[in-house]
């Protein structure tokens, strides 16, 4: 949803933004409401005039920041991925004691609870949001994206000392295919959730939470028993 702050910045904004500070205001604000749509529907719902309507602007202008409706997802993406990366750093420092795989495992899995507007989004990065924007929007992304990786990969390194020099990073790339597949596993349309209700479908039935803390801990406990 977008936060109060972000509202005000909206109304706030004046009819062209001039300023650095103003651009950026209303680049927020597109984000946000955009969110809020993919929220409350799904990426193939959301229109690019519904989003300049709740932001309140003309469609020109949203796309003046966002060239494509991919453009503008990538963008979000991007926003949700690296928060959840600093999350996950500010877990992985500060967690006292014994660090074991089935610990980390649990800690990652966990971290992404409630997080599902960036799982869903995941699991449509290389089929849908790198279809249609530039070389330059993509090398931003993967560029960020492997500086994150990166760093977390050495803080996941120096906590599962198993690991040999980066296999961190790697772990985390086979964690982006967990997460994926175990989010299109768990999403379900209703007529598939109607179905899968029956009790005798019940090992069909995918808790992603759960799934990918044993996932992720077999991984970890087969690299450690090397």
């Amino acid at each position: 949803m977008v936060s109060h702050t972000a509202a005000k910045a909206k109304r706030a904004l004046p009819q062209r933004a001039r300023k650095d500070e103003d651009k950026e205001a209303r680049r927020r604000v597109i984000l946000d409401e955009a969110l809020k749509l993919y929220e409350a529907t799904s990426y193939a719902a959301v229109k690019m005039a519904d989003v300049a309507e709740r932001a309140e602007l003309a469609k020109g202008t949203v796309f003046l920041y966002f060239p494509t409706k991919e453009a503008l997802f990538l963008a979000l993406l991007e926003d949700l991925l690296f928060a959840w990366f600093a999350k996950l750093d500010g877990l992985l420092e500060h967690g006292e004691g014994r660090w074991t795989g089935p610990r980390l495992a649990r800690t990652v899995a966990e971290s992404l609870e409630g997080q599902e507007s960036l799982t869903r989004l995941l699991a449509l990065l290389q089929t849908v949001l790198e279809q249609n924007v530039t070389v330059e929007q993509v090398r931003k992304f993967k560029e960020h994206l492997l500086e994150a990786l990166l760093h977390t990969g050495a803080t996941v390194e120096r906590r599962l000392p198993f690991l040999k020099e980066g296999e961190g990073p790697r772990v985390l790339m086979h964690l982006h295919a967990l997460v994926t597949g175990l989010r299109q596993m768990a999403d379900l349309a209703p007529v598939t959730r109607e179905v899968l209700a029956l009790p005798h479908m019940a090992p069909l039935r995918v808790d992603f939470t759960g799934e990918l803390t044993a996932a992720l801990t077999t991984l970890l406990r087969g690299l450690e028993a090397r």
